[in-house]
């Protein structure tokens, strides 16, 4: 199976995100962007903007201040704010056309990883937006490989279910996995390099001859909300960490310890955002 067979597969079925999110995602590694003209863009997609607007007026974002328009956000959060939110916004209406695809359980699991890779972010000196937009689409390629592939799908979430490892499941059902597709996804989309990469070497960033950073970001957000969802205490939690990723991103164990029952706090409280 090739790359390109994949997309051929889910022709006219590709989840899309609109063209102003992914002029956002590019803007990532710009830094004269027209935050007028974008506020502009986002303000004339109803749909978008209520979604962006309900998230801005969340306890979490706003501290109480009432956000009534796409300019007050602009505003009273800040350009790097209102872009996260549009992302966030923008990405999360995404599904498959698959009756086996649990779009709350994916979106949930992206929102918690998310927001884990926001909070890890300033330990390792990354940005904390750009981390949070990788953990937002760190598994976009599952739900593309659900359009392609929707009766496979069934198939590799029932071996998924029982233990196996999704990308290994993947490769063996259909020759690619998720963060091959993703990749792919990501530079059709024209996002920047980084968050190709990033994508592509999430699950396993330690092994590539070239380390990605924000890779690493976001794999160590997924086991910090793995290790939560199981329920495991803090001092639990600090033990799982691999001693040769935090390294590798020079974040401290003993740095990250104290702040861990705040990013457990947050991780588990995403629903709002779904």
């Amino acid at each position: 199976m090739e790359l390109g067979d994949i997309f051929d597969r889910a022709a006219g079925r590709m989840p899309m995100v609109p063209k102003v999110v992914q002029e956002l995602i590019a803007s990532f590694d710009r830094a004269n962007t027209d935050v007028d003209s974008i506020a502009d863009k986002v303000s004339h997609d109803q749909v978008l903007s209520a979604k962006v607007l309900r998230l801005a007026n969340s306890a979490r974002m706003s501290g109480g201040r009432a956000v009534r328009s796409i300019e007050d956000a602009v505003v009273l959060l800040g350009f790097d704010n209102l872009r996260m939110l549009v992302v966030a916004s923008g990405v999360s209406s995404m599904s498959a056309p698959n009756p086996g695809f649990d779009r709350q359980a994916f979106w949930r699991r992206s929102f918690q990883v998310a927001t884990a890779a926001r909070c890890v972010a300033r330990y390792a000196r990354i940005d904390a937006n750009t981390a949070y937009t990788v953990g937002l689409l760190h598994n976009i390629g599952e739900l593309l490989i659900h359009v392609a592939f929707p009766t496979e799908s069934v198939k590799i979430d029932r071996l998924v279910d029982t233990g196996a490892d999704r990308i290994q499941v993947e490769n063996m059902v259909i020759g690619l996995d998720l963060t091959q597709v993703g990749e792919e996804l990501a530079k059709r989309w024209h996002f920047p390099e980084e968050i190709q990469r990033a994508i592509r070497q999430h699950k396993n960033p330690t092994a590539f001859p070239q380390f990605e950073p924000l890779a690493g970001v976001v794999a160590l957000a997924d086991l910090l909300v793995t290790e939560f969802v199981k329920g495991i205490d803090d001092a639990g939690v600090i033990d799982t960490l691999p001693a040769n990723l935090l390294d590798k991103l020079g974040v401290s164990a003993e740095l990250l310890g104290p702040d861990l029952e705040k990013i457990r706090e947050q991780c588990m409280a995403v629903d709002d955002l779904l």
